[in-house]
């Protein structure tokens, strides 16, 4: 649902420690850093004392926080419309592989644009920082189904990551792989087009 494009957080960590790009991702996918920090094993602190020590500049916290949050984009308002409309439809549930750091940032910006909590769009939320799991691993789907009660072949998942969808149709799971398009093409008046 929301825009995000990783690039400028990778971009902006090149500019910040003077790091070749290629040499900068290498050292990052080598500590796991964001897996880390994406399924809640490290806390906030820790991972911007990481991200110091990977990159071997000291910086403040907030220019750790603005470098890493300029990855976030936008939540566009056709996407909060078809949220709305949907759940007179659908019990609606966000999954989302994300971190404290994001999260606090992308809700605040959200209430900010559009005067409601982010969260009030969706039934439940399951976060990967909070539960400890990220997608693609399966386990992540036993834990929604179990704590949403919801059964895997009435559900449908969409997502814009292939491996997410092949792991949660391992589970009975329905997916939907977006691919280009916007996930409002999918819906008609709140309800998923029938050829999907």
């Amino acid at each position: 649902m929301l825009n995000i494009n990783p690039l400028l957080s990778l971009l902006e960590f090149e500019r910040v420690s003077g790091i070749d790009q290629k040499e900068l991702t290498k050292r990052l996918v080598n500590e796991h850093i964001f897996e880390k920090f994406d399924t809640g094993s490290i806390t906030p602190a820790r991972f911007r004392s990481e991200l110091c020590r990977i990159m071997n500049i000291n910086v403040s916290d907030s220019e750790i926080d603005q470098a890493w949050n300029i990855l976030i984009q936008d939540f566009p308002s056709s996407r909060v419309e078809l949220l709305t409309q949907i759940r007179k439809n659908y019990r609606v549930f966000l999954l989302s592989n994300t971190n404290a750091i994001h999260f606090d940032h992308y809700t605040r910006e959200f209430y900010e644009k559009y005067g409601i909590p982010m969260v009030d769009l969706f039934d439940q939320i399951f976060v990967s920082h909070e539960i400890g799991i990220h997608k693609p691993d399966a386990g992540v789907y036993t834990y929604v189904l179990q704590n949403a009660d919801i059964n895997a072949s009435e559900t449908l998942l969409i997502d814009d990551t292939l491996a997410n969808i092949e792991s949660a149709a391992l589970m009975g799971i329905k997916g939907i792989h977006i691919n280009g398009k916007d996930v409002t093409t999918y819906f008609k008046n709140g309800i998923l087009r029938e050829e999907y």
